[in-house]
């Protein structure tokens, strides 16, 4: 290979690598819903492998849970007095700052909101009260008693946006006007005001923090009926949130709900609090804001590996070995740079961008092989039928431009890997192989009349009854599709005893009528057939790599042949088709009557017929035979909920 070849190459790469990360990078970002799974990646490694860290020293949780309200004659909303003598209590145990979580919207028992007033009125220390003045939560009566119980420095928004794709709590909320135009933080991030710190005014996501274990929360937590009997220690110097954390309300669904169940899964209104407060207090800045130089670099290193794997030309199993390892390397480095560096790295668009570059590459290697095979085409054009030589040199009018429909029976071979192995030979050695192999697969051709339609590399495209009628072309056709396929498994052995990894040749068999004649310009033409029945053909060819077979042919094939044993594959519709073709692969030797046909048979008819029965038919047969690709090809669709004998191709 030369320098020039290496670096056009190279070139390539890089171009489709870069289209392909561009792409990936575009779908995650204009189709939001596609994102679930990577959002769900995300969520994961926060939830399983974010780094343990000691309880906060400076934030604590003063609960008002279940046992504290039963202390009370009703439920709601909370008795203003307790909530004042609770205020009073850990003010006096030297409490830092306040962060009082709970909605002041509706009036009490006068006496005891009076008390509450005075007390909040007489706080010397920074607190926040939760806001809200929307009308989902509060009506314009409760808004109106907010205003005038809770003064405007004190209000902080106590509503938790979930994400609107998931319904998660990711985000810390961004500040935004009240129906009066005052300005409105978040409650936790009010308090941080207060408290002297600079706070966003975009939206941030919430930077969750670690758990020293699994039995330990990240914050302290104790009844707000206990204050008065707690240690002054356990107060003196923190920052107190007072809020409800009970069973069944302001409970929140947060990343934590992928790895945990029920109640686990979800946090108090409270604790969401105390950890948006603690990434304010001290500065901490989410993974997932930190993430957008990791995600490129990262798609564009997917993106590179996948167009080098395409562009290798080495079998598709080490593309996909390799696509495979690349991939555990990275979900596996991800998990450790995650719990170790807090780097978040993506996890599905590599995939996406690997993919993208590999199947980009496939086709540029595609385009390349046409091109191969068309120059190729030119060296063996001498090759046609003797047959046709004959009869042009009996009745020249044959050279005319007119053409014909006839029924006809098409031929389509290709060699597996051909590509491949021709980069790894010597041009002399290629040749001499290719001469004799296509020599072979023309003599079976001709010996049944066959005309050699065209060479495509080592492709072969020939064509029954034309230009001579033969009433039996069918049968013809087949017959010399069975002897070539015999040639084609001696040739392929004989080779691969010298050393030589000659693949295994493929052949489609199709009858249905045609145009056929010269076409072409008046300088340069060819004989040859066009139309649907060509392209039908042409594919029957392709399809042996998906069903493991090595010959396929039609029903108007098969009709003509009933003498020939065969399975049926199936009504296959291929790929820009709406009616189905019946497909069957002819059987040779004694593979007619053995038991892997019988067993095939007998599964086969209870897929037609939708029998429940034909999972475990076409279970014990791969069990029993598991070299037959058919069989495992249809057992996928009944895993997959399949069934019947009908089935579409997505790709051919």
């Amino acid at each position: 290979m030369t320098a020039a070849v290496v670096f056009r190459r190279v070139g390539v790469s890089f171009v489709i690598a870069a289209l392909a990360a561009t792409v990936a990078f575009g779908i995650f970002r204009l189709f939001p819903f596609v994102g679930t799974a990577e959002r769900w990646t995300t969520d994961y490694r926060i939830a399983t492998v974010t780094a343990p860290e000691p309880q906060h020293p400076d934030i604590v949780v003063a609960a008002i849970n279940e046992e504290t309200l039963s202390s009370f004659p009703y439920r709601s909303p909370i008795d203003r007095r307790f909530l004042a003598k609770t205020i009073e209590a850990l003010v006096a145990k030297g409490a830092k700052a306040l962060l009082i979580d709970v909605l002041l919207d509706q009036e009490t028992e006068e006496e005891k909101d009076d008390e509450l007033r005075a007390v909040l009125g007489a706080l010397k220390i920074p607190f926040a009260i939760s806001y809200s003045d929307s009308p989902l939560y509060v009506t314009d009566e409760q808004r109106d008693y907010l205003d005038e119980f809770v003064a405007p420095e004190w209000r902080g928004l106590a509503d938790i946006e979930p994400d609107i794709r998931d319904g998660t709590i990711r985000f810390v909320p961004e500040p935004r006007r009240g129906h009066d135009g005052t300005r409105l933080p978040n409650v936790a991030a009010r308090l941080a005001e207060r408290l002297g710190v600079a706070i966003p005014e975009t939206r941030r996501i919430i930077a969750w923090r670690g758990q020293p274990d699994a039995q330990t929360s990240p914050f302290r937590v104790f009844p707000s009926h206990a204050v008065a009997v707690l240690p002054d220690a356990w107060i003196a110097g923190k920052i107190v949130l007072l809020g409800a954390d009970l069973s069944l309300t302001d409970r929140h669904r947060t990343p934590f709900a992928v790895a945990r169940e029920g109640r686990e899964g979800t946090i108090a209104g409270i604790v969401i609090q105390a950890h948006i407060l603690a990434q304010l207090l001290d500065g901490r800045v989410a993974p997932e804001d930190r993430a957008l130089v990791p995600l490129v670099a990262t798609l564009a290193l997917f993106a590179l590996i996948g167009a080098a794997l395409g562009n290798t030309g080495v079998p598709i199993w080490l593309r996909a070995t390799g696509a495979v390892v690349a991939v555990a390397v990275l979900w596996v480095g991800a998990f450790y740079l995650f719990r170790d560096r807090q780097l978040l790295l993506p996890l599905i668009e590599p995939l996406v961008a690997l993919g993208l570059a590999l199947w980009l590459s496939d086709a540029w290697s595609g385009r390349a092989e046409r091109q191969q095979k068309k120059f190729i085409q030119g060296v063996f054009s001498k090759y046609v039928s003797g047959e046709l030589l004959q009869e042009i040199v009996k009745d020249p009018k044959k050279l005319d431009l007119s053409a014909s429909r006839r029924p006809m029976s098409l031929i389509f071979t290709d060699v597996q890997g051909f590509t491949t192995l021709s980069e790894k030979l010597e041009a002399a050695h290629l040749a001499d192989i290719l001469n004799r192999y296509l020599d072979g697969g023309c003599r079976e051709i001709w010996k049944f009349g066959g005309t050699i339609n065209q060479f495509t590399g080592d492709a072969i495209y020939a064509m029954f009854n034309a230009p001579r009628e033969q009433p039996d072309h069918a049968k013809r056709a087949l017959q010399a599709a069975l002897d070539i396929d015999q040639f084609s498994e001696r040739f392929r052995a004989e080779e691969r005893a010298k050393g030589v990894d000659f693949g295994m040749t493929r052949i489609g068999v199709h009858t249905a009528e045609a145009n056929v004649g010269n076409f072409g310009s008046l300088d340069r033409y060819e004989y040859k057939a066009l139309g649907d029945a060509v392209n039908t053909a042409a594919r029957l060819e392709g399809l042996n790599k998906y069903f493991g077979t090595r010959i396929l042919i039609t029903q108007q094939t098969r009709d003509a042949s009933p003498e020939v044993p065969c399975r049926k594959v199936g009504g296959v519709i291929v790929k820009g088709k709406s009616e189905p073709i019946h497909v069957f692969e002819p059987l040779t030797g004694t593979r007619a009557a053995d038991e892997n046909t019988k067993l095939y048979l007998a599964a086969f008819d209870l897929m037609k017929n939708a029998d429940p029965g034909a999972l475990a038919a076409f279970e014990d047969l791969c069990k029993r035979y598991p070299d037959d690709a058919l069989a495992e090809y249809h057992l996928d669709r009944l895993r997959e909920g399949e069934t019947g004998e009908v089935f579409a191709m997505a790709e051919k």
